[in-house]
């Protein structure tokens, strides 16, 4: 719905056909009714919504001035823009928890997405952010990969040499040791982990940023939020893909 009046329509024909929605996200600034009035019209119009969530997206400085008056209209949370979808992905999770982790429902790939492994074989991802850590985990296992998890360089080179993964994925600002240093201690290491191919996960994307990677030697990095797309071609690149 591109404005709050529409969104009441839809809000109204869902219900009426006892089909209400689970969550309502919306933006604060839209012409006319703004999101706030918007999460109040429709408390008023349908009382039954009192528990219902809902998700409001601000800028930075909306945030500041409008927050509490959010809150007190019964806003459960808060996306700032522009949104992320690793952001986007932990609200709701945090609001559907128990519902995904009981829902029997595969995880499902966009059309066209990677297909799976020939066998099985493990990747390891070293990142501090739990929610970088569930996204690519959970693609990369419903892709037939096995994931080892590390949350920092330190504990990646100590898992190293125990464990065989045809790849790396590391996020270059960790605590303890950042994904540059480690990586230039990887290719330190003896063959085999030595080649291993390494993508850096980096939540900066700025100019010069490429080159920061190939020269602690990494072989591609991969802008936070990453897309599937990106997954898939680096899959594609650096792994037997079937």
């Amino acid at each position: 719905a591109s404005d709050a009046a529409t969104a009441l329509e839809k809000v109204t024909e869902a219900r009426q056909q006892k089909e209400p929605f689970s969550l309502i996200i919306t933006d604060h600034l839209m012409p006319g009714t703004d999101g706030i009035a918007l999460v109040k019209e429709i408390k008023k119009t349908f009382p039954a919504t009192a528990a219902q969530p809902f998700i409001l997206m601000l800028s930075s400085l909306e945030k500041n001035i409008y927050q509490h008056e959010a809150t007190k209209v019964g806003i459960t949370k808060f996306l700032s823009k522009p949104v992320k979808m690793h952001e986007l992905y932990g609200a709701l999770l945090s609001l559907f928890e128990m519902h995904l982790q009981h829902e029997n429902k595969p995880f499902e790939l966009p059309a066209g997405g990677v297909e799976k492994v020939a066998e099985p074989t493990s990747i390891m991802v070293a990142d501090d952010d739990p929610i970088n850590m569930l996204l690519i985990s959970e693609v990369l296992r419903r892709m037939g990969f096995e994931v080892i998890q590390v949350s920092n360089g330190k504990e990646a080179l100590e898992r190293l040499p125990h464990c065989d993964p045809v790849m790396i994925f590391m996020d270059v600002n960790m605590p303890e040791m950042d994904g540059y240093t480690t990586t230039r201690h990887i290719r330190q290491m003896p063959e085999p982990w030595c080649n291993l191919p390494i993508i850096a996960l980096t939540a900066d994307a700025m100019k010069g940023d490429r080159e920061k990677c190939l020269e602690a030697g990494m072989n591609k990095y991969i802008s936070k939020p990453f897309r599937l797309e990106e997954i898939d071609e680096v899959l594609r690149n650096y792994t037997m893909m079937v």
